[in-house]
């Protein structure tokens, strides 16, 4: 654990070494509206074993939950869904991003301290397999596993770790700043020096979401694309989230965004638009898994099965994330599918083992941070 803590309290994650097959996500992508079928229908022993497993649960009191996919507001929404399911329990949502989630994770275990007993991230530090091999793990296999959607089910780590649902980065910009015609099309189109000054990044050493993008970028466009961003001295922030700061302010009027968090801040509304790039909006899996020295285990395992059925989807899609339940579809803005847009290839873990430590480098040198 000591070489693990140490580069993740740097803020780098720490390579990959699970890989989730490029080709089966994809297909999830690109077929979001073939409904898949759930393998299993439920029956009296099926909610016999859940009946007990809340009975156990409410022994136990409220469990504390590290999560990274979506906002704190989000997660919070997802707590009030479990306790309307499940009246009297509780769950306390601390939300960080990815890289920020296993930073205090690894300092509560290097301080024997237990507090979270649900740990959901996107696991793009390697995260997952690091706990796994050191046995932080529970084995638990929730039953709900087996109606997620049919070409997520490779991404499961049997017994361990489960996909929860997507989301996906696109670009935003401040509508009273700059007018339709003129916002950018494309990633290529952020490197343009009209948008200099006025250019807002999440830092891929503790943004899940960007440290994908950048993974995907040097891919498809080479380490020069970032040297032409550079150029535009962008505004960088650990998290990807607080971009949308810098874009309501006016500080900055163009950024890169998960399109959930910016069709929130229209709601709310914010001066903010959805792009999603001619070249491929980059759509990254959020994962699950149970800790093994998890203060209220039944809880653990009660809320795990919760994040994987569909009231838990239908958080999900109401705040623009990708629902992974085939019972609930995601509207994006505009009304679109995520198979009516152009998606980025995505990437295996082993791409990101691979590629990411050095990106992180090299950032640090071109940035500044």
């Amino acid at each position: 654990m000591q070489t693990t803590f140490g580069i993740l309290g740097r803020g780098m994650f720490h390579a990959m070494r699970c890989r989730i097959p490029n080709a089966a996500v994809l297909a999830f992508a690109v077929t979001l509206t073939a409904v898949a079928p759930a393998l299993g229908p439920s029956t009296a022993a099926q909610a016999a074993d859940f009946k007990a497993l809340e009975e156990a649960a409410r022994k136990e009191g409220p469990m504390t939950w590290y999560v990274s996919l979506y906002s704190q507001a989000i997660a919070e929404q997802a707590a009030v869904a479990f306790t309307q399911k499940y009246p009297g329990l509780k769950i306390i949502p601390v939300r960080s991003t990815t890289g920020g989630s296993f930073q205090r994770l690894m300092q509560d275990l290097k301080a024997n301290v237990a507090l979270a007993g649900v740990f959901s991230t996107t696991g793009q530090g390697g995260q997952y397999q690091i706990l796994q091999q050191d046995g932080r793990l529970a084995a638990y296999t929730p039953q709900n596993g087996e109606s997620l959607m049919a070409n997520v089910r490779s991404a499961i780590k049997p017994g361990y770790v489960y996909p929860m649902g997507a989301g996906l980065l696109a670009m935003a910009y401040n509508t009273s700043k700059v007018k339709e015609q003129d916002a950018p099309k494309s990633w290529m189109d952020l490197a343009d020096p009209k948008w200099k000054g006025k250019l807002a990044l999440g830092h891929p050493a503790f943004s899940g979401f960007d440290a994908s993008w950048c993974v995907s970028m040097e891919k498809r466009y080479g380490w020069k694309y970032f040297e032409d961003l550079a150029k535009n001295q962008p505004l960088v922030q650990r998290s990807t989230f607080d971009t949308l700061t810098a874009l309501n302010s006016g500080e900055r009027v163009v950024s890169t965004l998960p399109d959930a968090f910016a069709i929130d801040a229209v709601a709310k509304g914010n001066p903010i638009a959805v792009v999603y790039p001619t070249d491929g909006s980059e759509m990254i899996l959020g994962y699950t898994a149970i800790l093994k020295n998890a203060p209220q285990p039944n809880m653990a395992r009660l809320f795990t099965e919760f994040l994987l059925d569909v009231e838990h989807a239908k958080v999900m899609a109401d705040n623009g994330y990708i629902s992974l339940r085939p019972e609930v579809v995601t509207a994006l803005q505009g009304g679109k599918r995520a198979d009516q847009i152009a998606l980025l290839p995505v990437n295996s873990m082993e791409d990101t083992e691979k590629a990411l430590p050095g990106i992180v480098e090299k950032w640090r040198d071109l940035f500044g941070q």
